[in-house]
């Protein structure tokens, strides 16, 4: 497959998880903590599975993905005191999140499955948690689909 990033942006649509607007990452994502306010946005076709984290403090984004729409059989649990932090009372307060890179060519985009982006839907705050399971952060993004 010899994909575009305009390819990417096609994926199959999937339904929506969150509404768009304001994330607060309280201590930073892990090589930028001092960028902590981002704005959510859709990316791509309606209902896409795909969202873009823009900093609204400096020039920084990242292309997230719903790692349900790539990676069905995925499962990220949190630890207890990630979700008490969070204000989680339970797992529908939760949406969960993957950041994807893009190589050269998007066919070779990969997901971080091992710190998955965990935001409390009802108040925007957010966190990168980093699992102990033996996930990667470079999972390629269409080998699971069958790309």
């Amino acid at each position: 497959m010899n994909a575009t990033l305009q390819d990417l942006s096609n994926a199959p649509a999937a339904p929506p998880t969150h509404p768009a607007g304001e994330i607060i990452f309280d201590h930073g994502l892990p090589g930028f903590p001092s960028t902590r306010r981002f704005l959510l946005e859709a990316w791509g076709v309606a209902n896409g599975p795909f969202s873009l984290l823009r900093s609204v403090e400096r020039d920084t984004e990242f292309l997230l993905a719903d790692p349900d729409v790539f990676f069905p059989d995925y499962t990220a649990e949190i630890d207890d005191e990630t979700a008490t932090w969070l204000g989680l009372r339970q797992a529908d307060d939760a949406v969960l999140f993957v950041i994807v890179t893009v190589g050269d060519r998007a066919d070779q985009a990969t997901a971080n499955l091992l710190g998955p982006i965990v935001v409390n839907r009802s108040t925007g705050r957010a966190i990168q948690a980093v699992l102990n399971e033996g996930f990667s952060t470079r999972e390629p993004l269409f080998a699971t689909r069958g790309a």
